[in-house]
C-alpha cells in the first residue's frame, strides 16, 4: 500500500493569509490613527522641504515641523509647509515621494511627485456642501493625527490649516470680547 504525503500548498494556506490581511485592513479602516507611527523614523539625509514664509513669528521654522517632515521621508512622503501671513498659522501639504511606501499609510492615487488626495488643494476652502470620498476623510484624519503627535492643532476652517500648540495667536485673530 502506498501512502501519499501532501505538503501544504499555497492554495491551502491562502485562506488564512487572506483572512489575516482582511483583519488587518479592517483594523486600519476603523482607526486611521493606527496607521501613523508613534515615533519618528530615521530619515534620509538632505534638505528639509519645510519652508518658512514671512511673518511666521519670532521663533521661525519650528523644530516640530522638521520632525514631521523627517518622519514622513522615511515613509515615502514629504511635508510641504509655509506660513500663512494673515493668520500666522501653517498651511501644509503632503507630497508623495515613493508611492509604494506611502500606500501603507494613506489612500487614493499616489503618483510619485504628486500630493496625497485631501479632496481640495492646500489653500482652497471647500464649500460646506461638498461631499468627499472615504479615502479623503481617511487621509485628512491621518494628517490631523500625525500633526497632533507633533503638537500642531488643525484649525476648524480647513484641513490644511494648522497652528502650533503653545504659540500665541496674532492679535488680529483674538476675539474682541476676550480683550
Amino acid at each position: 500500500m502506498h501512502t501519499i504525503h501532501r505538503t501544504p500548498t499555497t492554495a491551502s494556506r491562502s485562506p488564512w493569509l487572506s483572512l489575516a490581511a482582511v483583519a488587518l485592513l479592517a483594523a486600519c479602516a476603523q482607526s486611521p490613527q493606527a496607521a501613523v507611527p508613534p515615533v519618528a523614523l530615521a530619515a534620509p539625509s538632505g534638505a528639509t522641504s519645510v519652508v518658512q514664509g514671512q511673518d511666521c513669528g519670532a521663533t521661525g521654522q519650528p523644530a516640530a515641523l522638521r520632525a514631521v517632515d523627517d518622519s514622513l521621508k522615511a515613509l515615502g512622503l514629504a511635508l510641504k509647509a509655509r506660513c500663512h501671513a494673515e493668520s500666522g498659522a501653517w498651511v501644509v501639504r503632503v507630497a508623495v515621494v515613493d508611492g509604494l511606501r506611502a500606500s501603507k499609510l494613506v489612500r487614493g492615487p499616489l503618483a510619485d511627485g504628486g500630493e496625497v488626495d485631501m479632496g481640495t488643494p492646500s489653500g482652497v476652502v471647500a464649500p460646506a456642501s461638498q461631499v468627499f470620498s472615504p479615502d479623503v476623510h481617511y487621509n485628512r484624519q491621518w494628517l490631523r493625527t500625525l500633526m497632533a503627535r507633533h503638537q500642531f492643532d488643525n484649525l476648524p476652517d480647513a484641513w490644511w490649516h494648522y497652528t502650533q500648540r503653545g504659540v500665541p495667536a496674532p492679535a488680529s485673530d483674538t476675539d474682541l470680547a476676550a480683550r
